[in-house]
């Protein structure tokens, strides 16, 4: 699948050391995100358009509607102006929470690794469960937000589907999202 973001989208939202060699594996991420946690409230029929505009050569065409939907921004619904985070910052906290769990491991033939070296100490996995969690929190607030939007404008998405209550108790009207840990 065409990635809707890359590498420099998520330098302009997290922050990863540009050593990090894993980094390369930034694609991977982003497809398992927008495969196993998009795709799934987004519907195939709009993940497809967007994929189909941002395959456009030589740079994507998207729609205004929907370069709207992937960057955010303002909308008016029933006079009143609402801001809202747009796609490409949920797939990045859904790839970043899977950047953040995974990136630890290496993949060798003689079996798993963790990366280690004199000068660094690993985390523990309590903390890197913690920052996983809080990037799928943060994913699934910025998901409700967006649900919301397309739910208000669906006359400007035709393959939206209405997914009213898709978020379930976790889409409350104050968007507060707590953190439980060390």
């Amino acid at each position: 699948m065409i990635s809707l973001v890359s590498k420099v989208d998520l330098d302009n939202l997290k922050y990863v050391a540009d050593s990090v060699k894993n980094s390369a594996s930034w694609p991977h991420f982003v497809s398992e995100a927008q495969l196993f946690d998009i795709k799934l409230w987004l519907g195939d029929g709009l993940l497809n358009e967007l994929a189909t505009q941002a395959a456009t050569l030589p740079l994507p065409t998207y729609s205004t509607a929907n370069k709207l939907l992937l960057d955010g921004g303002t909308y008016t619904y029933q006079t009143k102006t609402y801001l809202f985070q747009g796609l490409k910052n949920a797939i990045i906290y859904y790839a970043f929470a899977r950047f953040t769990n995974r990136t630890a491991f290496n993949y060798t033939a003689a079996g798993i690794v963790v990366k280690d070296s004199d000068l660094s100490t690993p985390i523990s996995d309590k903390i890197m469960q913690r920052l996983e969690t809080e990037s799928r929190l943060m994913a699934d607030a910025i998901q409700c937000e967006i649900i919301t939007f397309l739910n208000r404008n669906y006359t400007n998405y035709p393959l939206w589907r209405n997914q009213n209550g898709v978020c379930g108790s976790s889409c409350g009207s104050n968007g507060r999202i707590q953190i439980i840990g060390d």
